[in-house]
C-alpha cells in the first residue's frame, strides 16, 4: 500500500504548493521546498537534490500530537517522505526534477 500521496494548493500568499500527506494517522503534512525552510520544525534533505521535505502540520491544520517521543516520530516520518518522494516521483520522471539537482 502506498503510505503517501502528493497534492497541489494554493497557500495563504497565493502561491501554488506542492504537499505530501501522510495517508495513515496522524495524517502528518510536509511541504516540498526548494533549499530547507530555515523554521521548518523539521527539514529533511532529498538526497542529491536541492529540495526538501519540511514539516507543516497535519491534515486538520498546523497541529503537533501530544504524546511522548512525537519530534522522533516527526523526524522518521519527513525522512520517509523524503525518500519516497525520491522514489516514487524523481525516479519516475527523472527530466522533471534535472534543474533542482545538486551539482
Amino acid at each position: 500500500m502506498n503510505k503517501y500521496l502528493t497534492y497541489r494548493e494554493t497557500d495563504s500568499g497565493n502561491r501554488l504548493c506542492y504537499y505530501i500527506l501522510q495517508k495513515e494517522f496522524p495524517h502528518y503534512k510536509a511541504l516540498l521546498s526548494v533549499g530547507k525552510i530555515e523554521d521548518a520544525l523539521v527539514s529533511m534533505p532529498i538526497l542529491g537534490y536541492n529540495l526538501y521535505v519540511n514539516f507543516n502540520g497535519v491534515l486538520r491544520g498546523n497541529l503537533i500530537p501530544n504524546y511522548n517521543n512525537v519530534m522522533d516520530e516527526i523526524k522518521m516520518i519527513m525522512d520517509e517522505m523524503a525518500d519516497w518522494f525520491y522514489h516514487n516521483r524523481i525516479l519516475i520522471e527523472p527530466k522533471k526534477y534535472n534543474k533542482f539537482k545538486n551539482i
